[in-house]
């Protein structure tokens, strides 16, 4: 932690000093610097998005693909160059790029960013916009239920509750050779979901803000994935010994899966049953939790104005609907609408379910940039490993909490 601590306060001098010498930003240009990171997909259609924009206003849009482990560092090291890029899509925000994000507040109000997955400053100023959604949500067998002859929600007015789903999922697996009634992705995010939907509100700080506390819904839904994980409704193995998920689902061998919106096109090309998503069931909150990635501009780059004008043409509702549709994205604005090459059906569900959803489902992510951002250290996966550690038997309940809970106090507290 002190070797952290010296090495933040060894860059934060050398960011004043460069910011004192050099570029200071809203030079005029007629380029603007992008950096991303994604699929072949997402940098395609940035490249196409940079050519639309040349077009309309004669300035060029240089469109970076960096691989997405380099990306954080390429942009810290041109920051502390004072060489920052005029704009960058992330996964996230680091301290060191902090006091030189631009003010995009104006923006975000314009364009009707979903407001829980929009990053603000401690001043309440938007330091970065969502630019695409992920959302947890479930798959099914379609083949499986019907050969059971059981009914699965077609509409928001058919959505199961947990207990309805469970019932159901277990005649399937009386009347069909499925192997298990349902899987989850191993992870915490996946998890925290499923903990919402029972009216649960995850991790968050007590009344004096001192420590990280959680409440009795999330600690029963734990206790309820736990009696899941050993009754032979879910595959212990998925969490515990590292079988994958995805694997299984699309061995046609499982009615239902709990991932996200990121199977849809995968899903769409390679499986050779028939599957739909579906509307998550819920105990006491309808409720996915999302994630995402970010467009951030630099006051320091060569040409932040530029890049400024870049953003707000950007998020104009036409120019970002046809972004979304290009990438694949699920819209992180309000009020827009995409036509998909593919999984129509799917992104549709997945896009009604984030409208009805509580507005906890955007905290981990937000919490966890805006954190970042303010110069904690974030979370370690402790959540994550302590449930492995519960379902093996090897730690209690209360150990699950005490172990998150002092990771939250360590990762959100102190810098």
């Amino acid at each position: 932690m002190k070797k952290k601590l010296l090495l933040s306060s060894i860059m934060t001098i050398s960011l004043f000093t460069l910011a004192g010498c050099g570029n200071s930003g809203g030079n005029s240009s007629d380029q603007v610097t992008l950096y991303v990171s994604g699929d072949v997909t997402e940098g395609n259609a940035y490249s196409k998005m940079a050519e639309k924009y040349e077009e309309e206003t004669g300035v060029h849009v240089e469109v970076t693909d960096i691989p997405y482990a380099d990306l954080t560092t390429k942009i810290s090291t041109a920051v502390q160059s004072n060489d920052a890029p005029d704009v960058a899509r992330v996964s996230g925000v680091v301290p060191d790029w902090s006091e030189y994000l631009m003010d995009l507040s104006d923006v975000a109000e314009e364009s009707k960013t979903i407001e829980s997955m929009t990053i603000r400053d401690e001043e309440g100023n938007v330091k970065a916009l969502p630019t695409d959604v992920t959302a947890v949500g479930m798959f099914i067998n379609t083949d499986l239920f019907d050969e059971a002859g059981v009914a699965y929600p077609m509409s928001e007015d058919e959505i199961w509750t947990w207990d309805e789903f469970l019932a159901d999922i277990e005649e399937v697996m009386e009347k069909t050779d499925a192997r298990f009634g349902f899987v989850m992705d191993a992870s915490d995010h996946r998890l925290r979901a499923f903990t919402y939907q029972f009216g649960g509100k995850d991790f968050f700080l007590n009344e004096d803000e001192t420590s990280y506390t959680t409440d009795d819904e999330t600690i029963s839904a734990l206790e309820k994935f736990y009696e899941l994980n050993n009754n032979g409704v879910m595959p212990k193995s998925v969490w515990t010994a590292g079988e994958d998920a995805a694997s299984m689902f699309k061995s046609g061998q499982i009615p239902a899966y709990i991932s996200g919106s990121w199977q849809i096109k995968d899903f769409s090309e390679n499986i050779d049953f028939n599957w739909k998503a579906v509307y998550m069931p819920f105990e006491d909150v309808r409720a996915t939790n999302m994630g995402g990635n970010f467009m951030v501009g630099f006051e320091n780059s060569s040409n932040s104005e530029g890049g400024k004008a870049f953003i707000e043409w950007l998020y104009q509702p036409e120019n970002y609907t046809e972004l979304a549709t290009y990438a694949g994205y699920l819209p992180a604005l309000e009020d827009v609408a995409v036509n998909y090459e593919g999984g129509q059906e799917a992104y549709d569900i997945y896009t009604q379910e984030i409208a009805a959803t509580d507005e906890i489902s955007g905290k981990q992510t937000s919490d966890q940039v805006t954190k970042t951002m303010r110069g904690y250290t974030g979370l370690t996966g402790s959540y994550r490993d302590s449930v492995v550690q519960y379902l093996n038997d090897e730690i209690d309940i209360d150990t699950v909490i005490e172990n998150t809970i002092k990771d939250y106090n360590e990762g959100y507290l102190e810098k």
